[in-house]
C-alpha cells in the first residue's frame, strides 16, 4: 500500500537520524554542551604519567585553556614565546597551540604544527599524543588512511582519556570504509563507565539492530538505562534507544514489543513525538485502529512544524481509509494537503527570514562573549517572536556542525572587538608619544644646567681638602678642633681673663682665689670638651663618609645623564612609524577576520538552508502521497456514482 511504504521510508529515515557516531566529523554528540569542543586534553590530568610545571608562563597559559578561554591563552601563548618565557615546557607550548587550532577548525595549521613536531623528535614524552592530534585532524579532513596510520603507531595506554577517544575515531573510520566486523572490535574496547564509552555502546547496538542482531542489541541499550544521578546525556541516549528497538520491532511486525519500548520514553524528550507516532502505529498493526487514531489525533495537537507530527496527519487519513470511513479520510487527506501546503509556505517565509537579516539579528542578541550560549542553545533558547525560521533555527543550534561554525564567529567576534578597542587606543599612543617628546625637550635643557651647575661647584676638590684637614687634627688630637661655638667663646673670655689678672702686680692686689676660680673653670671646660670629643669624633668621620658616598652617587648620576643624553637623542625614534605600521595591521587584521566572520556567517546560513531544503523534499513527498490519496478516493467516489446510475 501506499501508506506502508511511507512509514518504511520514515522508519529507516528515523533510525539513521537517532544514529550516532562519535568521532564524527558532523554528529560526534549533538546534545553535549562541550559539543564544540573538539580536543580531551593536552597534558592528562587523569593519566599516571603526570607532568610537573617547571614555569608559570606555561601554568597560566594552561589555566585558560582548560578554562577553555582559548583567545586569552593563545594571546599568552605568543607573550610567552615572545619573551622567551617557556624553554622546558617548548614542545608542550606547540603542542597546545595545535590543539587550540585544532579546536578552531584551522586544520592545516594544526596538522603543520604536529607534523613538526614528529619530525622533531621520535622520542618525545608527548608524541603519542601528538599523533593522536594529528590523527585528529587527519580524520576531521577526510584522510582515513592517514588518521588510521597515525592511531595505529601512538601510544596512548597510559592516556586513557585520548583512548577511548581514538577508538570512537577508529571505529568511525572503518564505518565509513564499510569494515564492519573493525567498527565493531574497536566500539567493543571502549569502557562502557566512560562517556565515550556510552556513545560507543548506543553505536554498537544499534550496529547490532541493522544486522538483527537483537539479544546483543538489547543487552547493550540495558546498559544506558539512567538512574537519578544521570545527566540529560544519558537520559536521551536511552530515550534514543527505546525508540531505536521500538522502530525495530515494529517493522518486524512485533507491535506489542515495539510498544513496550516506545512507552519508556520520556514525555518531555526531544523523541516524545517520535515515540508518540510509532505507539499509534504498534496499536494500529495490532488491530486496535481506535487508540491509533486517538494517539495521532493527540499527536496532532503539537506543533504542525515537527515531522512526526505532519507523518501522524497522513497516519490518520490513512487509518480511517482502511477502516472504510472514506468521507473522513478524505476530510483527513484535505486537512493534511493543507497542512503540508501550509508548511511549505512556512519554509519559504523561512528562507525569507534569513535572507532578510533576522539571522544576523539572532546572532547579535545571543552575543559573543555568553559563557553558557551552548547549554541556552540546548535548553531551546531561541525567543519567539513569531518568524517561521525560529522552529528551524532551534533544531540546528544543537548540531555539533553548527556549533563549531558560530563558536568560530564568536570568537572572530571577540578579536574583533579587541582589535577594534586597540584601533580606538592608537590616537591615545600618537599623543602619548607626542607628551613624552614635549616633556622631555623641556625637561632635558634644565636637567644639563643643573648637571652642568653641580660640576661647576668643584665638590670633590672641596671635600678632599676638608677630608685632609680633618685627618691632620685627628692625628693631633686637637680638642679645640671639634669644640662648639659656645665652649670656643668661654675659651676666648677665659684666655682675655688670664691676661687681665696676669697684668695686675700681686702687689698691689692678692688673686689667688680669682685664680683657683679660673682654673676650675677651665679645667671644667677642657673637661666637657675631652668628654663630647669621642662622639663628636665618630659623628664626623660618619658625616664625611656619607659626603664621600654622595659625591660617587653623584658622579654616577653624572654618568648616567650623560648616557641618557644618548640615548634620549633616538628614544622615540621610529615611534611614529611602528604606530602607523600597527595601525595598518589591525586595519588589515579587522579585513581578513571580517572575511571570516561572513565565511562562518553564510555556512550557517548555508546548514539552515539545507536543513529548509530537505524538509522541503520530505513535505513535497507527503504531498505528493495525500493527493494520489485524494485522487485514488475521489475515483473510487466517481465510479460508485457511475454505477448507481447504471
Amino acid at each position: 500500500m501506499l501508506m506502508l511504504s511511507g512509514k518504511q521510508f520514515f522508519f529507516w529515515l528515523g533510525l539513521l537520524a537517532i544514529s550516532i557516531l562519535p568521532g564524527s566529523r558532523v554528529s560526534a554528540s549533538t546534545e553535549s554542551n562541550d559539543a564544540s569542543n573538539v580536543t580531551s586534553e593536552v597534558i592528562s590530568l587523569d593519566s599516571d604519567i603526570k607532568i610537573k610545571l617547571k614555569e608559570l608562563a606555561f601554568g597560566e597559559l594552561l589555566f585558560d585553556y582548560y578554562q577553555q578561554n582559548y583567545f586569552a591563552a593563545l594571546t599568552r601563548l605568543d607573550v610567552a614565546e615572545h619573551k622567551n618565557e617557556v624553554v622546558v615546557h617548548k614542545q608542550h607550548l606547540q603542542l597546545l597551540r595545535g590543539v587550540m587550532y585544532l579546536n578552531y577548525g584551522m586544520l592545516d595549521s594544526a596538522q603543520q604544527i604536529f607534523s613538526q613536531i614528529l619530525s622533531d623528535s621520535d622520542k618525545s614524552q608527548v608524541i603519542s599524543q601528538v599523533r593522536f592530534y594529528l590523527a585528529k585532524t587527519h580524520y576531521l579532513n577526510g584522510q582515513f588512511d592517514a588518521a588510521q596510520s597515525q592511531l595505529s603507531n601512538a601510544a596512548l595506554s597510559s592516556l586513557p582519556s585520548l583512548q577511548q577517544e581514538a577508538w570512537l575515531i577508529q571505529s568511525q573510520i572503518a564505518f565509513e570504509t564499510g569494515d564492519l566486523a573493525s567498527a565493531e572490535k574497536y566500539l567493543l574496547k571502549v569502557e562502557a563507565e566512560t562517556k565515550e564509552g556510552q556513545f560507543a555502546q548506543f553505536n554498537l547496538a544499534v550496529f547490532y539492530l541493522r544486522q538483527n542482531q537483537l539479544e546483543q542489541a538489547v543487552k547493550l541499550f540495558d546498559n544506558l538505562y539512567p538512574n537519578p544521578k544521570s545527566n540529560d546525556i544519558q537520559r536521551s541516549l536511552y530515550d534514543r534507544a527505546n525508540l531505536a528497538l521500538g522502530y525495530y520491532f515494529l517493522e518486524n511486525k512485533q507491535p506489542e514489543k515495539a510498544r513496550e519500548h516506545l512507552l519508556n520514553v520520556r514525555l518531555d524528550s526531544p523523541f516524545a513525538n517520535r515515540a508518540l507516532l510509532s505507539l499509534g502505529w504498534t496499536y494500529y498493526e495490532s488491530g486496535t485502529q481506535d487508540k491509533a487514531i486517538a494517539h495521532w489525533r493527540e499527536l496532532l495537537k503539537k506543533d504542525a512544524r515537527d515531522p512526526a507530527v505532519q507523518e501522524a496527519s497522513m497516519a490518520l487519513a490513512f487509518a480511517y481509509y482502511r477502516n472504510g470511513a472514506k468521507r473522513e479520510a478524505l476530510e483527513a487527506f484535505v486537512n493534511s494537503a493543507a497542512l503540508y501546503g501550509q508548511q511549505l509556505n512556512t519554509i519559504e517565509l523561512a528562507k525569507q527570514d534569513i535572507a532578510n537579516n533576522l539571522f544576523q539579528q539572532w546572532l547579535d542578541d545571543r552575543g559573543i562573549f555568553g559563557d553558557k550560549v551552548f547549554e541556552r542553545w540546548g535548553s531551546g533558547d531561541v525567543p519567539i517572536t513569531g518568524n517561521p525560521i525560529e522552529y528551524y533555527l532551534q533544531e540546528t543550534v544543537s548540531t555539533n556542525e553548527f556549533n563549531q561554525l558560530f563558536q568560530r564567529f564568536q570568537e572572530m567576534s571577540h578579536l574583533q572587538d579587541v582589535l577594534v578597542r586597540w584601533k580606538r587606543q592608537i590616537p591615545v599612543y600618537k599623543q602619548m608619544l607626542a607628551n613624552h617628546e614635549e616633556r622631555y625637550n623641556n625637561i632635558a635643557p634644565r636637567i644639563s644646567a643643573n648637571a652642568q651647575q653641580l660640576l661647576n661647584q668643584n665638590y670633590k676638590q672641596q671635600y678632599q681638602e676638608y677630608v685632609n684637614f680633618a685627618e691632620s687634627r685627628f692625628a693631633d688630637d686637637d680638642l679645640w678642633f671639634l669644640a662648639d661655638e659656645d665652649q670656643l667663646e668661654l675659651y676666648q673670655d677665659l684666655k682675655r681673663l688670664k691676661s687681665t689678672m696676669d697684668k695686675i702686680p700681686a702687689s698691689e692686689m692678692d688673686l689667688s682665689d680669682q685664680q683657683e676660680q679660673w682654673r676650675r673653670v677651665y679645667g671644667a671646660l677642657m673637661w666637657q670638651i675631652a668628654e663630647n670629643y669621642g662622639p663628636k669624633k665618630y659623628r664626623v668621620t660618619k658625616q664625611i663618609k656619607e659626603a664621600g658616598e654622595a659625591l660617587e652617587e653623584l658622579s654616577s648620576r653624572e654618568t648616567s645623564i650623560t648616557q641618557s643624553k644618548q640615548v634620549a637623542a633616538t628614544r622615540f625614534l621610529n615611534y611614529d612609524s611602528r604606530i602607523f605600521d600597527l595601525s595598518s595591521r589591525i586595519e588589515s587584521s579587522l579585513r581578513l577576520i571580517e572575511q571570516q566572520k561572513q565565511f562562518a556567517k553564510q555556512a550557517m546560513q548555508q546548514i539552515l538552508q539545507q536543513k529548509l531544503e530537505k524538509r522541503k523534499q520530505e513535505l513535497d513527498f507527503l504531498l505528493a502521497q495525500t493527493e494520489l490519496s485524494i485522487a485514488k478516493i475521489q475515483d473510487e467516489a466517481i465510479n460508485r456514482l457511475l454505477e448507481q446510475n447504471q
